[in-house]
């Protein structure tokens, strides 16, 4: 892909869409170091944005952390995975499944009938992932979801069937991806919900016709058995999660560390000011006010690589489709409102995104493009930048209201 396309990950039925760049490009980096966050308690673990996975060109804001995905029972069979994208507009662990040790022999889940289950996640570029389902015990720092649905994308046992999937680009090595998997920790329990456990025509879950395995249908999937937030399974903090990241300059950088928090009012490092909480509605949505208008559909999420929203006022690149460029850093401002009504005044910068590209850095805390709506507002990546940002999951209590809610 070249350095100026976007990769869009999914909501699923429920949840929004993560906006993404790849590219082509190597380079070097410039600037400063950013200070690390370093992860200290037992409730946190380290996500960090570099330049990603060996070999897979230029990713440019893609919050990266680690995964260690352990044979179920079994602590002593485990394997780390390294560069997952941290995605909070997404429910759910995918990982590549090339990467997988085959001494971790995960079993693969079944559908009803008895054939393998498998999951299908699209992508608005027209690329998309395709892979069985399968239990994992999942380690992030010390906490564990033990039994955790995860999708193995482009399991070869399985690849004559994603045509089932989509028509477009089979995500199928890092290259592809500019990561290692996905770990999708947003505001939901599970990627589908009651739609899946109820109609066989979903999109997102399959089996196969017969043992052979030589054709595929849509299928029901319950909801313990849909790819799903692991936090919900943790023993402890279970009932949210905060991305806290350092304060970035005007300039892009060349990497930083942070740490995800496990859990909100659980203890005293969880816990955000009760009067910026704000409530999204059943699909994730806040409303943001935005040069006089009312953007319903918005959301804040770590998985989109700039700020998406649409504007008559910023000048499109020539040479990035679809991002702003204009002539010098630009200062604007909006307002998040919660459908609890509480409303949180927000200034952020626009800066010139093929000069910002031209170094490489990973960290570009001024990147912004088109959304392709008047109606939605993604408060990506470079929201994150020196903030602490809390996502209540939904249907679990906290001493600051019951999910799903945004806080900072």
């Amino acid at each position: 892909m070249n350095f100026c396309s976007r990769l869009c990950f999914p909501a699923a039925l429920m949840v929004m869409l993560g906006l993404l760049l790849a590219g082509c490009g190597g380079g070097g980096t410039s600037g400063a170091p950013i200070p690390a966050i370093v992860p200290v308690g037992l409730n946190e673990h380290r996500v960090y944005v570099d330049a990603g996975p060996a070999g897979t060109g230029y990713n440019a804001n893609r919050l990266y952390t680690d995964v260690t995905i352990c044979q179920p029972g079994n602590p002593a069979n485990c394997q780390t995975i390294a560069h997952v994208l941290v995605d909070t507009g997404s429910t759910g662990l995918r990982i590549l499944s090339n990467l997988l040790s085959p001494t971790l022999a995960l079993r693969t889940l079944s559908a009803p009938g008895g054939q393998p289950l498998l999951g299908c996640v699209q992508f608005v570029d027209n690329s998309f992932a395709w892979g069985p389902l399968a239990l994992a015990d999942v380690k992030l720092g010390a906490k564990a979801a033990n039994n955790l649905p995860v999708q193995l994308i482009a399991d070869p046992a399985y690849r004559n069937l994603a045509s089932n999937c989509s028509s477009g680009t089979e995500i199928t090595v890092p290259d592809t991806l500019g990561a290692n998997g996905i770990l999708g920790i947003g505001l939901f329990k599970e990627d589908c919900g009651a739609t899946c456990e109820s109609n066989p025509l979903n999109g997102s879950y399959y089996t196969c016709t017969s043992s052979s395995c030589a054709t595929a249908r849509g299928t029901t999937a319950p909801r313990n058995q849909q790819t799903q937030n692991p936090i919900p399974l943790f023993a402890s903090d279970n009932n949210g999660v905060a991305i806290e990241l350092p304060a970035v300059g005007t300039a892009p950088a060349p990497g930083l560390s942070g740490k995800m928090v496990f859990g909100i009012g659980s203890r005293p490092n969880t816990l955000p000011d009760p009067g910026r909480v704000m409530a999204a509605d059943s699909r994730g949505n806040i409303t943001t006010r935005f040069e006089g208008r009312n953007l319903a559909r918005s959301f804040i999420d770590s998985g989109s690589n700039g700020l998406y929203f649409d504007t008559a006022n910023l000048p499109l690149c020539a040479g990035a489709s679809g991002f702003y460029c204009p002539p010098g850093l630009t200062s604007l401002t909006a307002t998040m409102i919660g459908s609890n009504n509480t409303s949180i005044a927000v200034a952020f910068n626009v800066d010139h995104a093929v000069n910002s590209f031209a170094g490489s850095n990973p960290v570009l805390p001024n990147l912004a493009g088109t959304f392709g709506t008047a109606a939605s507002f993604d408060w990506g990546l470079p929201f994150f930048y020196g903030r602490k940002v809390f996502f209540g999951i939904e249907g679990m209590p906290s001493s600051v209201g019951t999910g799903p809610f945004y806080a900072f």
